[in-house]
């Protein structure tokens, strides 16, 4: 076993020593849709009919260095940290005519002495789940396909070092005496060892093992099926309840009882009253071993990070990330000092950034340092050379339309960085200079808009400047009234876009096939900011099929963009006035 993933077992645990780290990592696994809430109860109780959105998993990482907070690392999957590497963890969405169902699957390191599979690598998400060596052959039953109608849903609530925990709910309805229909719910722990059913009776210690008697003896009422149980979210720690068919669905109910050889480290601090009470919109927390930040989900779709400093939490968020919808914790594992930076390198290989972000705003730094000034070339083959002068070597050729890093101006020379880190020279007539980033633009986004009294339709972070990296000073609740003042659009990522119809867009600029543009921001409804070749131009949206009909399409967008609407306001009755970063909110007078 090679030194990185000797240090990956030793890091499962987060060691404290009377030196403490510099470094803190948490690596946390999230769920989106399924049939359970961010708090992992069930959606609706008492209805198997309706199947719900089917989840999706996902795996990011945090570093805390020196009291800051960082977002670094975001991949498809769960990816579990075991000694011998990290394991992928995933539920596949299988259908056969009208009958769907799930199936878990995970992808073990491959052996130690055998090279790692770079096809598995670079898939993203479930499309790993086809080259993944899967632990036992899975599929839906043939017949059940041909003769039933419904879904066997399968959704992940908990993973640990050995154990997972999903939540089962089956509903089929079948025009074969052969195949009994019906519904069927449970909560099931699975061994990571075959994927196989575990009893709750095999974790628990005697006397706990009658404390779980003891509690199903209080609720069994109507029980019309056997007992199961699993491991969950509940109040910032994970906790196990017991499931019980009735005869109007089922219920779970808490169990106190502990999972010690489980769930590893599981420590909640402050209280939860004490934490409800600072942030009340919150609804699962996570707490640094060494107590020294504090991780909060909120109902609204909000990640925020706090310091902690004895049992009092900052006045400020350190970190403040938002979800496009709220996601729920189904794992969460720490590291200490060197161990996160072999995190750090092990995440690295396992595939590439997804494609889409599961954030509305996610500030993961690049791998490289960005470059401050940003040229495109602007001639057809342009060609880089190895010094300042005609008469000195060419080292590369680059087409039409590439970006490159201009590190240097020297006269009428640009000292230039290629993509593959390669340093050359070139004229300067040759290239144009995109805008600086941010790229910041006065704009109003919300239908009808104008500015004035407005009232906020969810909780928002008030900031002393228009930056997440500014200081935060204050939560506003939903129904909070504010006084609008002003917008702006700050782009942290140009759009690319490649022109795909040939002509003349004004009276200004006429597109050939194969340009490309970059799209700085969205200046009204259906209106872009464009730059081409060194200059900007106002042109409607020409690559986007919901704002133009399919004949009027003359582009696709190759990068998306990448921009956060920023609105000046002020609460004049508590004194307060700073920043929101795009607010759902409505106009309430004008």
């Amino acid at each position: 076993m090679n030194l990185t993933l000797k240090a990956l077992s030793c890091s499962l645990l987060f060691v404290m020593t009377s030196v403490m780290a510099g470094e803190s990592g948490l690596l946390i696994g999230l769920r989106y849709g399924s049939n359970y809430n961010v708090v992992a109860e069930t959606v609706d109780e008492n209805a198997l009919e309706d199947i719900q959105e089917q989840a999706s998993y996902r795996t990011f990482l945090l570093r805390a260095e020196n009291g800051q907070i960082e977002l670094v690392a975001e991949r498809t999957n769960l990816l579990l940290p075991r000694d011998d590497g990290f394991w992928r963890i995933d539920v596949q969405h299988s259908n056969y005519n009208n009958f769907n169902e799930d199936f878990i699957w995970i992808n073990p390191a491959p052996d130690s002495d055998s090279l790692p599979d770079p096809f598995l690598a670079e898939q993203e998400g479930i499309n790993a789940f086809d080259l993944s060596m899967l632990v036992v052959k899975q599929g839906i039953n043939t017949e059940v396909g041909e003769y039933c109608k419904g879904h066997i849903s399968r959704d992940i609530l908990f993973v640990g070092t050995n154990y997972l925990s999903i939540g089962y709910l089956r509903n089929e309805t079948c025009n074969s005496f052969d195949i009994e229909g019906g519904t069927e719910s449970a909560l099931k722990i699975l061994s990571l060892q075959g994927l196989e059913p575990t009893s709750i009776d095999a974790l628990l210690t005697p006397s706990s093992n009658k404390v779980f008697v003891d509690t199903v003896a209080k609720h069994k009422t109507d029980e019309l099926g056997d007992v199961s149980a699993g491991i969950m979210r509940h109040q910032g720690q994970w906790i196990v309840k017991g499931h019980l068919p009735v005869e109007a669905g089922y219920k779970n109910f808490i169990v106190p009882v502990t999972l010690p050889n489980v769930i590893n480290t599981d420590i909640l601090y402050p209280d939860w009253e004490t934490i409800k009470e600072r942030i009340p919109n919150a609804v699962d927390v996570l707490t640094a071993p060494n107590k020294e930040f504090l991780i909060v989900f909120t109902d609204s779709g909000d990640l925020l990070a706090f310091n902690l400093k004895k049992d009092k939490i900052s006045e400020q968020p350190v970190l403040h990330i938002l979800f496009k919808k709220p996601a729920s914790l189904v794992m969460a594992r720490w590291a200490e000092g060197q161990y996160v930076s072999n995190w750090m390198q092990e995440i690295e290989n396992l595939g590439p950034d997804p494609q889409q972000s599961w954030f509305t705003t996610a500030n993961i730094p690049s791998k490289k340092k960005p470059a401050k000034i940003t040229g495109v070339v602007v001639v057809k083959n342009l060609s880089v050379n190895q010094g300042i002068g005609q008469h000195s070597k060419s080292i590369a050729k680059i087409k039409h339309g590439d970006k490159i890093s201009v590190l240097d101006v020297l006269g009428r020379w640009y000292k230039i960085q290629l993509a593959n880190n390669m340093i050359g020279y070139t004229r300067s007539e040759h290239i144009k200079i995109l805008p600086q980033l941010p790229y910041v633009n006065q704009a109003c986004l919300i239908d009808n808009c104008s500015y004035g009294k407005w009232q906020l339709n969810k909780s928002t972070i008030l900031y002393s400047r228009p930056s997440f990296k500014s200081d935060a000073i204050k939560t506003l609740a939903a129904k909070q009234s504010i006084q609008a003042l002003r917008g702006e659009i700050h782009t942290s990522q140009f759009g690319e876009i490649e022109v795909n119809k040939t002509g003349s867009q004004n009276n200004d600029l006429t597109l050939k096939k194969g340009d490309v543009l970059f799209d700085l921001a969205t200046i009204s409804l259906g209106v872009h900011n464009v730059w081409f070749n060194g200059a900007i131009y106002q042109l409607n949206n020409g690559w986007n099929t919901n704002i133009v009909n399919k004949d009027a399409i003359w582009g696709k967008a190759v990068t998306k963009r990448l921009s956060d609407w920023w609105v000046k306001i002020e609460i004049p009755e508590q004194g307060l006035s700073g920043w929101i970063a795009n607010p759902e909110a409505e106009n309430i007078a004008k």
